[in-house]
C-alpha cells in the first residue's frame, strides 16, 4: 500500500481514527481500556509450558544507543562497594561485606514501553492534554504508571521480516494495515479487541551479528493511517506495535504458528 503521508493527511488520519473523549475526558491509558480482568484469565489458560524467552540485550557503554537521536546516551555504570573494599576492610565497621552498584541511562535508551505522555499531537497529548502538563518535574498526566494494572494479556507475534522472506527489514521500512492482516492470515492467527500484537522486523538480530547498533532503537514505521500505531503513541488500538524491545525474537528458521497466541 502506498500513502502519501504529509500535514493533511496526518490530520484526516488524526481526526478519523482519534479515541480522545472515547474514555472520558480524564482518562490516561487509551486503548488499554479494552483489556478486561477476562482476558487476562484467558491469556493464562494458554500458557501450556515453561520455557522462557529472554528478551534483554545488553546494556553498557558500547550499547545500544548511537547518540544521533535526542542527546541519548549509554548506560553509565558507577561502583559504590566493591571486593577490593571489602579486603581492605573498609566495610568491617557494618559487619557486612558487599558489593553494590549505581546505573545512570536514559529511560528511552533500551527496551521499555513509551507512555501516552511520549508523543504530542501539536500542542496536545493523547485525550487533550495540555503538553505544557509534561514539564521540568516529568509527567503530570498521561505517566506509564496508570497501565501498571493492564499490561497483562494475549500476546500475538506477526513476524513481518519472515513473511517477506527476509532476514530483516532495512530502517525506515513502513508497515501498513494490509500487510499486518495478510501476515496473521498466513501464520494462521486470529487478533482479538484486547490482545497486544508484537511486530517483529529482525532489526536486533542484525545489530547483534553486525556489532553495529542502528541510529534509533526502531527498525520501521507504521503507515500513517495505520491502526497499528503504537500503544505508547496517540493510541487508536490494541493491534499495536510495542517498542522494539518486545520483538527481540532470534528464531533463524521459517516458522508457521498454528496456535491463537501466547498468554504472557
Amino acid at each position: 500500500m502506498n500513502i502519501k503521508v504529509g500535514k493533511e493527511a496526518i490530520a484526516e488520519a488524526s481526526k478519523k481514527l482519534s479515541n480522545w473523549g472515547r474514555w472520558g475526558k480524564d482518562d490516561m491509558i487509551g486503548t488499554l481500556n479494552h483489556v478486561t480482568p477476562e482476558d487476562i484469565v484467558k491469556a493464562a489458560s494458554l500458557i501450556r509450558t515453561g520455557k522462557v524467552f529472554a528478551l534483554g540485550i545488553p546494556l553498557d557503554g558500547g550499547g545500544p544507543q548511537t547518540g544521533l537521536f535526542g542527546g541519548r546516551f549509554n548506560p553509565i555504570h558507577q561502583m559504590l562497594a566493591t571486593g577490593t573494599d571489602a579486603i581492605a576492610g573498609r566495610q568491617d565497621w557494618n559487619k557486612i561485606r558487599y558489593a553494590d552498584d549505581t546505573l545512570m541511562l536514559c529511560v528511552q535508551g533500551a527496551t521499555h514501553w513509551d507512555a501516552l505522555g511520549h508523543i504530542f499531537y501539536e500542542e496536545k497529548g493523547y485525550n487533550g492534554h495540555d503538553a505544557k502538563l509534561v514539564d521540568a518535574k516529568g509527567l503530570n498526566v498521561l505517566g506509564i504508571e496508570h497501565s501498571k494494572s493492564k499490561m497483562v494479556g494475549r500476546g500475538v507475534l506477526l513476524d513481518i521480516a519472515r513473511f517477506r522472506g527476509v532476514k530483516w527489514m532495512v530502517d525506515g521500512e513502513s508497515i501498513s494495515n494490509d500487510e499486518l492482516d495478510k501476515c496473521a492470515k498466513d501464520q494462521n492467527v486470529s487478533i482479538g479487541r484486547g490482545d497486544f500484537v508484537i511486530v517483529r522486523t529482525g532489526q536486533m538480530e542484525r545489530c547483534l551479528l553486525e556489532k553495529k547498533w542502528a541510529a534509533m532503537p526502531a527498525a520501521t514505521r507504521l503507515a500513517s493511517n495505520s491502526r497499528i500505531a503504537t500503544g505508547a503513541r496517540i493510541s487508536r488500538s490494541l493491534r499495536s506495535a510495542p517498542t522494539p524491545g518486545a520483538s527481540k525474537f532470534g528464531r533463524t528458521k521459517p516458522m508457521k504458528p498454528t496456535n491463537p497466541g501466547t498468554g504472557w
